[in-house]
C-alpha cells in the first residue's frame, strides 16, 4: 500500500509526498515523518495507518483538530481517495499511489534469447533433416 499527500497551499507548498511504511506520522515535531511549519499544527497532530480492510485510517493527536471535506474529525477516521485534508494552515490532497510496475526486462530478455536459441536449434534440425535425406 502506498499513499501520496499533495501540498495544495502556499504553507505546504513542495512535492507530493509518498507513503509506503506506516504508521506516518504528520506535525511539527522532529520524530514525525512530514514534519509541517505551518500554522495550527500541533507536534503530533495526525498518525495515519494502513488498517487492512478498513484502508488507510487517520487518528488526530489529543485536542488536535482534522478537516475532511470541510466536516471536522477529532477521533480516529477513514480516509478516502482525492480526500481534501486540513490541519491548521496545512491543506492536502490525499491519493492512492498508483503502484509501480516491477522492472522485468531481464526476464523478458531472458525469454525472448530463450526463443531465439529454440528457433535457431529448430532450423539446425530443419536444415540437418533435409541434409540427411
Amino acid at each position: 500500500m502506498k499513499i501520496r499527500l499533495e501540498p495544495i497551499e502556499e504553507a505546504t507548498a513542495g512535492d507530493p509526498i509518498e507513503a509506503r511504511r506506516f504508521p506516518f506520522a504528520l506535525g511539527q515535531a522532529k520524530e514525525c515523518d512530514l514534519r509541517i511549519d505551518a500554522k495550527g499544527v500541533w507536534g503530533k497532530h495526525l498518525i495515519l495507518d494502513y488498517d487492512g480492510k478498513n484502508g488507510i485510517t487517520a487518528t488526530p493527536c489529543p485536542d488536535a483538530l482534522v478537516v475532511v471535506n470541510g466536516d471536522s474529525h477529532r477521533k480516529k477516521f477513514r480516509l478516502n481517495h482525492g480526500d481534501l485534508v486540513e490541519l491548521g494552515a496545512a491543506k492536502f490532497h490525499f491519493w492512492f499511489a498508483p503502484l509501480g510496475q516491477i522492472d522485468r526486462r531481464v526476464l523478458e530478455g531472458s525469454i525472448w534469447a530463450a526463443l531465439a536459441l529454440l528457433a535457431l536449434g529448430q532450423a539446425g534440425v530443419i536444415a540437418w533433416l533435409l541434409n540427411s535425406s
